[in-house]
Order: C-alpha cells, then sequence, then structure tokens
C-alpha cells in the first residue's frame, strides 16, 4: 500500500470508529463522507434534538500535499496521537484548525 493510500485508509479507520458512539438523541445520526478523488474526510452529526436542529462537523480531514490535515475536532481525543498509533509521521499531520503562525509549536507538520 503506498503512502497515500495508507493515509486514506487511516481517516477512513479512524472516522468510522468515531461514528460508532451513539448520540443520546435518538433522532440525531452519524454521517461519514469520503471523497477519496479529493481527498476530504468528515464525520458529522445530523438530525433533531426535540425543536433544535442538529447539524455539526465532529471531525474533518483533508489530504494536501501528501499531508493530513485536521480541519475540524470538536471531540475531547487527540486525533493526531491516534494517527501517529496508525503509523503516522508526526511532521505529515497538520493542525490546520490552528491558524498558521502557531502551527510550528504544535509539534505536527506546518504545511
Amino acid at each position: 500500500m503506498d503512502k497515500l493510500e495508507h493515509y486514506r485508509y487511516c481517516i477512513q479507520t479512524l472516522l468510522e470508529k468515531h461514528s460508532q458512539y451513539k448520540s443520546r438523541d435518538q433522532d440525531v445520526e452519524s454521517q461519514l463522507f469520503f471523497d477519496s478523488v479529493r481527498d476530504h474526510y468528515q464525520f458529522m452529526r445530523v438530525g433533531w434534538n426535540g425543536l433544535k436542529r442538529v447539524y455539526h462537523t465532529v471531525l474533518h480531514f483533508d489530504i494536501k500535499d501528501g499531508k493530513i490535515w485536521l480541519q475540524q475536532n470538536t471531540t475531547d481525543v487527540d486525533v493526531g496521537q491516534e494517527l501517529q498509533e496508525m503509523g503516522i509521521p508526526k511532521e505529515d499531520i497538520v493542525l490546520g484548525l490552528h491558524p498558521p503562525y502557531k502551527r510550528p509549536y504544535t509539534g505536527y507538520g506546518v504545511a
């Protein structure tokens, strides 16, 4: 498996794992979006909590220039660490959810 295919596999596996956690609300479903042509991957929660609309991106990853970009993480889990445990080098993980000036201080890749 080449590097890009491995990164896609790891992201999809991680998103599938996180989507297994059930919402407390019966009318809220987990949705996974895998665009392996453009390399965009998301896990969302969509539905209703009583009269309140739920439309929430839980995790969002992109692959750009051979690196995994974490664009959104509303969990309390260090998904960067989970990716490292799957064999992704720390320098190939970019915390895109942080502004560019902060990225050199994260210990992860910068771009």
